[in-house]
């Protein structure tokens, strides 16, 4: 087993695991999204009038939809698409006329899911490390450990220019330790299956890619870190426990927790 996954394993069932990590992914209750008092006069009426289409439209307005549907967003982008597809409307405007207007209002005030904002927290941690956070010119001229300055699109067009990565996904992390560099992808778990597990596979499917310029590593925490009691006969894929647990020496998985000590190693 790799080290840094033993190191990792240990450390999510010491005391305090949880509560140090709020230091990295500090979720804290966000508040309910306000919807205009005139907003909420303008719905009403259109509510009234039970016309769906020019309900979606108004509701489309808003930061958040009332209800989720994956064709809301294309809605969205391409307004016209409200005349050209009539069964959609029909389909989510009788969602919508299934709920009452607290329902709708309920709805649409929903604050933002914290799930959604962890990508951005790991990053606002990482620049409080104490290393250099620079931009791309003056991270490539620096000889010590600095960190790269960017969204997950500058990061993965530095990759890809100066380091041959070919995937498709953003990157959350480049890191410079002297002449080596260090590209990473960080998740928290927060369960197993889903769209959580999908992403968890394509994060070892990204250190398992071999690359020539640039050290791979993933980060992650949360469930994964976990020994699955569950066993069953039947064949299966591996659970996300017995993936991490398989990892050889050369494809590094640790905690957010353990990436300075990781940084330091690397760096003697």
């Amino acid at each position: 087993m790799n080290k840094w996954v033993k190191k990792s394993i240990k450390l999510a069932s010491s005391d305090k695991y949880l509560d140090n990590l709020m230091k990295i992914y500090p979720v804290d209750l966000n508040l309910p999204r306000k919807i205009k008092p005139e907003e909420k006069e303008r719905i009403r009426k259109i509510f009234k009038t039970r016309n769906k289409k020019n309900l979606i439209s108004v509701l489309l307005e808003l930061k958040r939809f009332p209800i989720d549907d994956p064709y809301v967003a294309f809605l969205r982008k391409d307004r016209k698409a409200l005349d050209k597809n009539p069964k959609t409307i029909q389909r989510i405007g009788k969602k919508l006329y299934s709920m009452n207007l607290k329902e709708i209002f309920i709805g649409a005030s929903r604050p933002k899911s914290p799930s959604r904002q962890l990508g951005q927290m790991f990053k606002k941690w990482l620049s409080t490390l104490g290393y250099p956070v620079l931009a791309k010119d003056n991270f490539l001229k620096y000889k010590n450990i600095a960190i790269l300055d960017g969204g997950d699109a500058t990061l993965k067009k530095f990759a890809k220019e100066e380091l041959g990565y070919r995937g498709q996904k953003g990157l959350d992390m480049v890191l410079r330790i002297k002449d080596r560099f260090i590209i990473g992808e960080a998740k928290f778990i927060t369960a197993s299956g889903g769209t959580q597990d999908k992403g968890f596979r394509e994060t070892i499917a990204f250190i398992k890619s071999k690359g020539k310029k640039a050290l791979r590593i993933a980060i992650l925490d949360g469930v994964v870190w976990l020994v699955s009691q569950k066993k069953t006969k039947k064949r299966r894929k591996l659970n996300l426990y017995e993936t991490v647990s398989r990892l050889d020496k050369r494809q590094i998985a640790l905690s957010a927790l353990l990436l300075e000590n990781f940084i330091k190693e690397l760096s003697r």
